[in-house]
């Protein structure tokens, strides 16, 4: 691989940060992907929020021998863009984040591919990222059904309920219970989300990911694993039926570990006992995580044709061990 590396990545960041597409393409390995709309609906909101304006770039290393990081500092704070690059020194991927712990991780809620676009625009509208659109065949969840059970849901703060209802249902959702303290929606394919008031930190977003709620049969062992592989080692939370963990910052989202009566886990690959949603959790050293999760309990699951692998956590839940930018 070429030497370089540095120079690619801050050229791939400069052009993104010009939304110059030509100059993108220039250094991009995605051939035929027009990074434009990329640009301006998740590269922008997403450095614009962390980083604010007057950006420039305050450092650059090379991680390993395919991902650089490039920190951007803007009047808000700064921005840690991790950028994965080929055997041709060609860029392959970018991610954003606030700082430079490993263990972030994307949502990828799971739709039919002609509902895609319309999911991912639900959730650009409702939390600015960190939740992807997943396209395949699937059999979507119904509420209080446990013959089609949701198996993951989204727990999201907002500053005004009232507010933040009328949003999600003019994008979409559908209303299905009312609680004292919160509220239960669908989102436009069916998967459970709650709404909860709270939501105090200045922010252009309708709602922060506070939590993401996992269902199992034991939230002890799952606990343990998530805790492990996402460097969660905080409890806020213990009881018999639900754990909930958190870095030691207590930054959110943080996870929830949920039981559930007569649990069934998912059945990866089979659509008719989809995961609903998995996770995308990208590290800057993937062997060592892959190490971590198996002795934690993890389990290798059949390749699907990803780029990344695919392992089942001590539930049976599905996730993705990448790195940063894939």
């Amino acid at each position: 691989m070429p030497r370089d590396l540095v120079e690619v990545a801050c050229r791939w960041v400069d052009a993104l940060e010009q939304a110059d597409v030509p100059a993108a393409n220039a250094v991009s390995g995605l051939g035929g992907w027009d990074p434009g709309p990329w640009i301006a609906e998740s590269w922008r909101p997403n450095v614009d929020e962390l980083a604010g304006s007057d950006r420039t770039v305050s450092g650059a290393r090379q991680v390993n021998d395919h991902m650089v990081r490039v920190v951007l500092d803007g009047n808000r704070g700064q921005a840690f863009v991790s950028v994965v690059l080929d055997q041709a020194a060609k860029v392959v991927g970018t991610s954003v984040d606030s700082d430079e712990q490993d263990g972030r991780f994307w949502v990828v809620v799971g739709c039919p591919e002609e509902q895609a676009d319309e999911l991912r625009a639900f959730y650009m509208m409702l939390t600015h990222g960190r939740i992807g659109a997943g396209e395949g065949r699937m059999r979507p969840p119904r509420w209080r059904d446990p013959a089609h059970p949701p198996q993951i849901h989204l727990d999201v703060l907002v500053a005004d309920l009232e507010a933040a209802e009328r949003a999600v249902l003019e994008h979409g959702a559908t209303k299905l219970e009312d609680f004292p303290g919160w509220r239960v929606y669908a989102d436009p394919v069916g998967h459970p989300f709650c709404l909860y008031p709270g939501l105090t930190e200045p922010t252009d977003r309708l709602g922060t990911l506070a939590r993401v709620v996992i269902d199992c049969a034991d939230p002890l062992p799952l606990a343990r694993f998530w805790g492990g592989v996402l460097d969660m080692p905080r409890t806020v939370e213990d009881s018999p039926d639900r754990i909930v963990i958190a870095r030691d910052d207590e930054r959110l989202p943080m996870i929830a570990l949920q039981r559930v009566p007569n649990y069934q886990p998912p059945r990866w690959p089979d659509p008719a006992y989809p995961p609903q949603m998995h996770f995308d959790v990208g590290f800057d050293d993937r062997a060592e995580k892959e190490r971590l999760a198996l002795a934690l309990g993890g389990t290798l699951l059949p390749p699907q044709g990803g780029s990344c692998p695919v392992y089942a956590d001590p539930a049976g839940h599905p996730f993705c061990l990448c790195y940063k930018g894939e």
